[in-house]
């Protein structure tokens, strides 16, 4: 069973991924786009980062969410036991589908809508021209 996420953990391993790099705090910030006194709170254990952020942490330094949030590097399966990396890609292609069938549908949708107001707007403009 997993601990109950520490703030303070978080934020120690935060702050020595920081200085084992040699980053400033605001140099930090900037890359996470968030203030630097929120990223300090974030350090000091008193506020635990958004889910972006964590992704923006983890990619800037290399490491994993688990390594961020347990501490634990040699956790390399996730909780059904199959290899992160794998979990990782089949989450990954899950969210591509559902946002291919998403832009899909809006496109769909943008299509209607034009093919509504289009006509509209040419009769309105042949309507003025004819008007003169």
């Amino acid at each position: 069973m997993q601990e109950i996420l520490s703030k303070k953990k978080i934020g120690v391993r935060v702050k020595n991924l920081r200085l084992d790099n040699k980053f400033s705090q605001s140099y930090v910030s900037e890359k996470l786009k968030i203030s630097r006194s929120n990223y300090s709170q974030i350090e000091l254990g008193n506020q635990f980062p958004s889910f972006h952020t964590l992704y923006l942490i983890s990619n800037l330094y290399g490491k994993s969410y688990e390594w961020l949030l347990h501490g634990d590097a040699t956790q390399s399966k996730d909780s059904d036991g199959e290899p992160l990396i794998k979990s990782r890609v089949n989450e990954m292609q899950r969210t591509l589908s559902t946002f291919k069938r998403v832009l899909t549908e809006f496109e769909e949708e943008f299509k209607k809508m034009t093919l509504t107001t289009i006509p509209q707007e040419n009769a309105m403009s042949w309507n003025h021209k004819n008007e003169r």
